[in-house]
């Protein structure tokens, strides 16, 4: 009988690695839910509530994924990952796992939700197209270390 052994994949950067707990992604679509139910009891406009929830999302995850660089609370990693966004830090720079797969859909079910539920008159579909959009773009593998204009190089 012969053994295979598979490479150990072990994720050496501490920004990134809770996100391989299993209880981070149903905490993260919670909170996109919590803030959804509070947005609704206030707004008294549950579609319109979706809205809202996808635009602050969008804006929120686009600072944190894809603008913020580096490893601001762990010191000990000697700059390596300085120039690299969180996107970009997570799952060791390896597109198609599981994380990026559901972190990706999340947007893209929050739009379906927010033109779903809302009156057209009311809701501004373009705003939420260029959010769902910037944020599909912004993650895919094409652009791993591409700086569009320069901007955010430093």
């Amino acid at each position: 009988m012969t053994h295979r052994r598979s490479p150990s994949v072990v994720n050496i950067n501490k920004n990134t690695s809770w996100l391989d707990h299993p209880g981070t992604l149903p905490m993260y679509i919670g909170l996109v839910v919590l803030t959804w139910l509070v947005l609704a009891l206030l707004l008294d406009d549950a579609g319109l509530a979706w809205t809202y929830t996808h635009l602050a999302h969008g804006v929120i995850t686009y600072y944190m994924f894809h603008w913020s660089k580096g490893t601001p609370f762990v010191d000990d990693d000697q700059g390596r990952y300085n120039l690299l966004t969180f996107w970009e830090q997570m799952d060791s720079s390896v597109y198609g796992t599981r994380t990026r797969k559901i972190i990706t859909l999340i947007p893209v079910a929050l739009f379906c939700l927010a033109t779903h539920g809302t009156d057209f008159r009311k809701q501004p579909l373009g705003l939420n197209l260029a959010v769902v959009l910037i944020l599909l773009v912004a993650k895919l593998p094409a652009l791993h270390k591409v700086r569009i204009f320069g901007i955010n190089k430093w």
